[in-house]
């Protein structure tokens, strides 16, 4: 049995392959969620279609504050 393709689907959202807009488009994109992801002092790293967000603990950290900056950095995004 032959493997069918995958029928095609219309996106809102994302950044074409192969064009010379590409990475203008990838960081007019990705900008509105570095701006976000910066402003309870979390750090980032994106790489094509992924973005990983992580911060730096000390072990005096207060869990409350670690766990309502983690909260309002989801709220931001809208996840």
């Amino acid at each position: 049995m032959a493997d069918k393709p995958s029928p095609n689907v219309g996106l809102h959202f994302g950044v074409s392959e192969g064009s010379i807009l590409e990475p203008k488009n990838y960081c007019m994109h990705t900008k509105p969620i570095v701006e976000l992801i910066k402003r309870p002092n979390f750090k980032y790293h994106c790489y094509t279609d992924d973005t990983q967000v992580y911060m730096t603990l000390k072990p005096c950290d207060k869990w409350d504050d670690i766990s309502s900056s983690i909260e309002v950095c989801i709220e931001h995004i809208g996840i």
